[in-house]
């Protein structure tokens, strides 16, 4: 086995973490980004600036590579078909990334393939302004959609004319009693390993991930159940790579499809400290055509996302010397220079059998540490 060249398109903390993961393994590992100050650009001495939407440049950076990775939905879809033609391994698919980019293609893929989903039904820009209800409906803008941006909640017409005119699909606001995601890794060679389902608490007002749990809070039967429907998933799409695929638990325990990321996803962060192979090794295995890790989990933990304050300018810590007394918490910060209200700068992942211990830790260190900006 030769040492391989690993294109990476897209530095943010996902990037960087994919690019950590494969230290250890016979690669290099080349970044490309808009941003020449972009989370994983510290880490390498191989990086290129360029547009997600440049499939020049994109197929320039990728005909360097023996295999290119993906983390983050737009890229540029042709330039992947295009590397993928000429002999270039491109994970995930581009052919899947083409149907996930967009929320409508997506539903009516998942509905063709027969798996539950919420109601929904497709709007174009032009038309949301005839749209009489019912209310009230989830918004989810078809593309462009990222970190709480282009989803909503409408209670009434006046919400829905207030927020963006994009071409959406409008969901049922079902009876919700979690939201769960689960992240699978699948071979070229059909072998799928599964993860613990995880517990997702967004804030509200953000429409963030605020903080999660692993494993989720749920039965074991229903545990089961989840992994059982995601490998069907997995399978049936011909997916390969990792994925994380997301689901509503109602109420009435029916298990609905939320959405689906062919990438490793920031509800896998904690897999780093967590478990026997993080999300991130599976992908550099996978790239490399290594058997699959063990997802065993070594310890419960809660993930929390560390966003900034409502503040813009330089990144400053306030607390850090204290929020690392907090017992059994590692961080990854992002290294992100500048702070914008609501940005996501960094997570914690707190270890403990005990959840309840993990969330009293939690309040603690929301108590301890504000990411803010220099006055």
């Amino acid at each position: 086995m030769r040492n391989k060249k690993i294109g990476i398109v897209g530095g943010g903390q996902l990037g960087m973490l994919l690019l950590q993961a494969a230290i250890p393994f016979p690669c290099h590992v080349l970044v490309y980004d808009p941003n020449p100050n972009c989370s994983a650009a510290f880490f390498t001495q191989n990086f290129t600036q360029g547009s997600f939407d440049d499939k020049d440049s994109i197929v320039a950076f990728g005909k360097q590579c023996d295999v290119v990775i993906f983390e983050i939905e737009k890229t540029n879809v042709e330039a992947l078909k295009e590397l993928q033609s000429m002999g270039i391994r491109v994970l995930s698919s581009p052919e899947t990334l083409e149907w996930i980019q967009d929320k409508s293609k997506q539903r009516e893929v998942l509905a063709a393939a027969g798996f539950p989903q919420p109601k929904y039904e497709k709007i174009n820009a032009d038309e949301i302004e005839n749209y009489d209800g019912p209310f009230p409906i989830v918004q989810k803008f078809c593309t462009g959609g990222y970190d709480g941006y282009g989803v909503a909640i409408h209670k009434d017409k006046d919400s829905l004319l207030s927020y963006g005119r994009k071409d959406s699909i409008f969901e049922e606001k079902v009876d919700l009693a979690m939201e769960l995601s689960l992240l699978v890794a699948r071979s070229e060679s059909g072998e799928t390993v599964t993860y613990d389902p995880i517990e997702m608490v967004f804030d509200p007002k953000l429409n963030l991930l605020d903080y999660q749990i692993a494993p989720a809070r749920i039965e074991a039967d229903l545990v089961k159940k989840l992994q059982k429907l995601s490998r069907e998933i997995a399978e049936k799409m011909n997916f390969i790579g990792v994925y994380a695929i997301e689901f509503f638990l109602t109420k009435s325990d029916e298990l609905l499809v939320n959405e689906i990321s062919p990438r490793v996803h920031n509800s896998g962060h904690h897999t780093v400290a967590a478990n026997v192979a993080s999300q991130y090794e599976q992908q550099i295995r996978i790239a490399l055509e290594l058997p699959l890790g063990s997802p065993e989990m070594l310890s419960p933990s809660v993930l929390a996302n560390l966003i900034a304050d409502q503040s813009t300018g330089t990144t400053n810590y306030v607390g850090m010397e204290n929020a690392y007394k907090i017992p059994n918490i590692q961080f990854t910060f992002y290294g992100k220079p500048e702070t914008r209200p609501g940005r996501k700068m960094g997570h914690a992942v707190i270890l403990n059998s005990n959840v309840d211990n993990s969330l009293a830790a939690l309040t603690t260190l929301r108590n301890t540490l504000t990411i803010t900006s220099h006055a």
